[in-house]
């Protein structure tokens, strides 16, 4: 356990702030140690002559030490927590309770979490590792409109929400201004100012208090006044609306609304197949009722790594109005055609029995033929939607 002092501001501005907590970036303590010292030395080389060229470079180096800027490997994040301006003691007990909380989660050192560096209870505050990108909040156009890049990058997140949730620990604070961009490109959660924790005495929220962001809370817990039981679909809920986030490029989307046509993500980039599969995944997680909401986050880890597996194998989905890419040119795309003029009284409206001999037995494959657009190769297709009638 450090001490505050130990820990230098390298600005008075807030890198961020919450209801009860202020974040500032700060340098750390082997960093601050040799800049003190460079000022030290600036303070008695400035009153000799620097016509000694010792000394002058001696100077010059102190100089440059100070001004340079840090690297990102010398600087932290300082969170402390402040009681509410208006606050009664009770106030206090709760922010202290949350710093508690919060240190209790991230001195675990758990994969996919920011790392905490440093913490005083007594005088309220963390230290935790800087992210320089920033949060997912701010690079939100690097998955717009681009559905594997997303899933592929959401995978690990929700394998982190996987194993709090394995411990009975639930966020009920994920969105993307909480999701910080490490070196790596991994996606790291942090701010664990409300998260629940088992068999904790009491529950660090109060009635008619807002537990959580209002856009990105499931909508059965704006029900209560005060929340009834923390489940895990609390996370699920909200993982499901930072993947829509993600792929839409917004951090504002209208509660449940996915497939809206202005908000439709299949609709709004319709040459994209797998666009099919985050509403998939939509249509399990940002639901209204909480019956319809997979339970935790080990159901969302296997839908998803399902859907990403697929990816990586190059595979397709099995789902009406799907883009098929032909296998030849590359650039068409597979579509229903009829074949009257090549095959007469062949319709690919309807799907085509193949017959095949097996063992000196005869089977039959239902198939519906497809055609590319562009270049006009035909490709049989088993497992599709038998076409609707129109």
């Amino acid at each position: 356990m450090g001490f505050l002092v130990d820990w230098e501001k390298v600005r008075e501005e807030k890198l961020g702030s919450g209801g009860q907590s202020t974040v500032f970036l700060v340098r750390r303590p082997e960093r601050k140690l040799v800049r003190d010292a460079s000022f030290g030395t600036l303070k008695v080389l400035s009153a000799q002559n620097l016509a000694n060229r010792q000394w002058a470079l001696e100077f010059a180096q102190a100089s440059m030490d100070v001004a340079r800027q840090e690297n990102a490997s010398e600087l932290a994040a300082l969170k402390q927590f402040i009681p509410r301006a208006a606050g009664t003691p009770k106030d206090e007990q709760q922010a202290v309770g949350r710093l508690k909380n919060e240190i209790d989660v991230l001195s675990q050192d758990r994969p996919g979490l920011l790392k905490m560096l440093d913490s005083n209870l007594w005088e309220n505050w963390i230290v935790t590792e800087y992210c320089s990108r920033g949060t997912l909040a701010e690079h939100l156009s690097r998955y717009k409109g681009n559905a594997k890049p997303a899933l592929t990058a959401f995978l690990p997140l929700v394998k982190t929400v996987l194993d709090l949730h394995t411990d009975g620990i639930v966020h009920r604070d994920i969105k993307p201004q909480n999701i910080f961009i490490g070196e790596g490109d991994e996606l790291l959660l942090g701010d664990f100012g409300i998260v629940f924790l088992p068999n904790l005495p009491d529950r660090l929220s109060v009635t008619n208090e807002t537990v959580g962001p209002r856009d990105f809370m499931p909508p059965w817990i704006l029900l209560n006044d005060q929340p009834g039981e923390i489940n895990a679909s609390f996370d699920v809920y909200m993982l499901g609306k930072v993947l829509w986030c993600m792929v839409a490029g917004k951090l504002k989307l209208h509660r449940e609304d996915f497939l809206h046509p202005l908000l439709n993500i299949v609709k709004l980039w319709p040459s994209d197949p797998y666009m099919h599969a985050i509403n998939t995944i939509l249509s399990r997680c940002v639901v209204a009722n909480e019956k319809d909401c997979l339970p935790s986050a080990q159901d969302l880890y296997l839908m998803v790594g399902a859907f990403v597996e697929r990816i990586k194998a190059g595979g397709q989905l099995l789902t009406e109005g799907v883009p098929r890419y032909c296998r030849v040119c590359g650039v068409g795309v597979y579509e229903r055609e009829k074949f009257e003029r090549s095959v007469p009284r062949v319709s690919a409206d309807q799907p085509i029995g193949l017959r095949f001999w097996v063992d000196g037995a005869s089977t039959t494959l239902t198939v519906l033929p497809l055609v590319c657009n562009t270049c006009g190769h035909v490709e049989m297709f088993s497992g599709l939607p038998t076409p609707r009638k129109v």
